[in-house]
């Protein structure tokens, strides 16, 4: 039985969305604004109901419309957009409330979306938590007989924040044998799909990448590009051991270099002194084990010369219940994990950076987390997208995010800039659309 989101909840929700009404959040909790109060059961997969929008405030909507967790809706005789309890609807995305739930009873899904069968993806195809924020500013506003500009303000500058997860600097075997993998289960794909010729292309590309040399080495090429746009990203480093002398496991699924050799301290140094972040890309095993979790930072921290803060996970191996909780431990405050490995998208339903809330503690946490919306591997490894539906989505997410004044990150790794990959002309066009707003 869940419950329905409390005073100190629906506090956190006005404060984490203080920047769509900057200092006068006041005006938001006095609206008429519906509350649901009995407990429910927590549907799962979680039904939605989309709720049309007072014309004065479509543009807040997709077609006009938001999404609901249906149990949200109150009963009543008043149009449907009044008897939502849109705090208690901003809550349940910003906490994700349905997914902590299914993890509840079948643990992590470790991001893979795949294993939320029969969900419903317009949960994860919008920032909806920033659209109601949009929302409530003008319904504040058309109650104060302002724009919502004057009532609130501007909305948030948008910002879509560029890392890079530094998983290869050479290619190894297991590099080959894992990216030979992914091609080759793109081409059973194809084949079954009755693509033959697209699957014989990806069963060569599959051959010629398991036996060519290739050079991952990228750091140079991949920060020249940014400087070109005015852009400076951030750089996760990994901090485990690196070498052969690890487990298969560890061997199979983690980068393969130790930042304590001289070549990854220059680098990382260098990357710094130019005004790139440096943060922290933890092991495989590392997203429940603080003392592994410290260890691995304290080896980067070491090599830097210098303490990190930011951190986003390997393989984006995540628990709701664990992994943030771990990371505030080791004394990392911020987090870009949170997004899914196969498809692109708003995990909880925001374009925020927000500190999560503790449900234990009953308040937020120290750690700020930030979304991943967008990923390389999303386009490329995942999916069966051509040039001009990679094009699509790419504008689809940087105009979301423009659109409702949302921050997020999107992960490039340094390595697919390889024509090994040949995944650099995407990020290429990926830094032109961002410049563009979307709209180029």
């Amino acid at each position: 039985m869940a419950t329905a989101a409390t005073d100190a909840q629906r506090a956190w929700v006005l404060d984490t969305l203080e920047g769509y009404w900057r200092g006068v959040a006041e005006i938001i909790a006095r609206l008429p604004l519906a509350r649901l109060l009995e407990p429910y059961e927590e549907s799962i997969p979680p039904r939605f109901l989309s709720v049309a929008l007072p014309d004065w405030a479509s543009h807040a909507g997709v077609d006009g419309a938001l999404l609901i967790p249906a149990q949200l809706l109150v009963p009543g005789d008043r149009p449907a957009w009044e008897r939502v309890d849109w705090l208690g609807t901003a809550f349940w995305f910003l906490h994700a409330c349905a997914e902590r739930a299914f993890e509840q009873q079948h643990g992590p899904i470790h991001s893979f979306r795949f294993r939320l069968r029969g969900w419903d993806d317009r949960h994860w195809d919008h920032a909806w938590v920033n659209r109601i924020a949009v929302f409530l500013r003008e319904w504040a506003a058309r109650r104060q007989g302002v724009s919502a500009r004057e009532c609130c303000g501007p909305l948030p500058a948008p910002e879509m924040l560029l890392t890079h997860d530094v998983d290869a600097v050479r290619k190894t075997w297991a590099i080959r044998l894992k990216q030979t993998a992914f091609h080759g289960f793109n081409w059973v794909r194809s084949w079954v799909q009755g693509r033959w010729r697209e699957g014989a292309g990806k069963l060569c590309h599959a051959l010629a990448f398991l036996c060519r040399p290739a050079n991952y080495w990228r750091f140079e090429e991949l920060t020249q590009l940014e400087t070109q746009y005015g852009l400076k990203s951030q750089f996760n480093f990994y901090g485990g051991t690196g070498g052969f002398m690890r487990r298969p496991r560890d061997l199979l699924l983690d980068p393969g270099y130790s930042v304590e050799t001289p070549a990854i301290r220059a680098v990382m140094r260098s990357l710094q002194g130019s005004g790139c972040g440096i943060g922290l890309h933890p092991s495989f095993a590392a997203w429940n084990d603080a003392d592994r979790m410290a260890a691995e930072k304290s080896r980067v921290e070491r090599a830097l010369g210098a303490p990190i803060n930011q951190v986003r996970m390997h393989w984006l191996r995540f628990s709701w219940h664990d992994t943030w909780h771990v990371q505030q431990l080791c004394g990392l405050r911020d987090d870009s994990t949170l997004g899914f490995n196969d498809r692109p998208g708003f995990r909880n339903g925001a374009a925020l950076v927000f500190h999560p809330w503790d449900r234990a503690r009953q308040q937020p946490m120290a750690l700020r987390a930030t979304p991943m919306v967008l990923m390389d591997s999303q386009l490329y490894d995942y999916a069966t997208t051509n040039p001009d539906q990679r094009r699509a989505t790419m504008t689809r997410l940087i105009r979301e995010v423009h659109g409702v004044g949302g921050k997020a990150t999107i992960i490039w790794h340094p390595h697919v800039l390889s024509p090994d990959y040949g995944w650099g002309g995407g990020y290429r066009e990926f830094l032109h659309l961002l410049a563009a707003g979307g709209n180029s």
